[in-house]
């Protein structure tokens, strides 16, 4: 990811989360149960639809969202 706009639409993306496909949730977060409940739906994250659940199995992509808030900091500072 470049552009400072991209993180700041991903970050708030991930902050806005209640559902998310396996891919964003294993491409942004720390799965962290052993079971899910899963339904079809649409991913709040990447926006398609597939099967999804909920944010709180990746740990609401708190890892992720830190390292962007560090990031968006960063660059600010550079700007």
């Amino acid at each position: 990811m470049n552009s400072l706009k991209e993180k700041k639409a991903l970050l708030k993306k991930l902050e806005g989360a209640y559902t998310t496909c396996f891919d964003c949730g294993r491409e942004y977060g720390v799965y962290s149960v052993g079971c899910s409940s899963v339904r079809t739906g649409e991913c709040d994250v990447c926006g398609k639809e597939s099967r999804v659940t909920e944010a709180r199995d990746f740990g609401y992509f708190s890892k992720q969202i830190r390292q962007l808030k560090k990031e968006i900091k960063d660059e600010a500072k550079l700007s």
